[in-house]
């Protein structure tokens, strides 16, 4: 951090927060300093704890890649033993006090032409069909100005509008 900063943050730690005011553009002036400074601390901070992350997520995966070699190494054995067992007795299973051996069967469908299937179920099963209904609310705030429809000064019912202002800061 560069010594300007420094001392920008040194004036902020002997600062009495309570009764302080901005009166004038000095002490906006003053106060954009501090924010700029304590912007350019955080920013600071998330890099360090980034390139740390970082810097541990590659050790974390370098001591855990020959741990999964050897776990893949291991499971593929047991594949082949467990096909092996199935062979003799297509409902078998393993069980150890370490673990357990079994499969499962699912079934997956794989939709190759859902154009084709959406039409075949338009003529035949229709009810298979969903439809999702949902506001259009760009077209609705063109066409309902301010809550109010522009052609027969209707107030539109289940919406409220309000307007907000907000005050932005922004440091350089």
């Amino acid at each position: 951090m560069n010594e300007l900063i420094n001392t920008e943050l040194e004036e902020i730690k002997g600062q009495d927060r309570e009764g302080f005011t901005v009166n004038d553009i000095n002490q906006a002036s003053w106060c954009l300093r501090k924010i700029r400074a304590l912007k350019t601390k955080i920013n600071e901070t998330k890099e360090l704890a980034a390139q740390e992350r970082e810097r541990i997520n590659n050790w974390e995966k370098a001591e855990s890649k020959g741990s999964e070699e050897s776990i893949g190494y291991f499971e593929n054995l047991l594949c082949d033993y467990f096909k092996r067992v199935r062979e003799t007795d297509p409902k078998a299973k393993v069980s150890t006090p370490y673990g357990k051996i079994s499969s499962r069967k699912s079934t997956k469908w794989n939709y190759t032409d859902e154009e084709g299937l959406l039409k075949y179920l338009k003529e035949n099963n229709s009810d298979l069909i969903r439809t999702k209904e949902e506001i259009n609310k760009a077209e609705l705030k063109k066409k309902y100005k301010d809550g109010i429809d522009k052609e027969t000064g209707e107030i539109l019912p289940g919406v409220q509008v309000s307007t907000e202002e907000s005050i932005q800061i922004k440091t350089e």
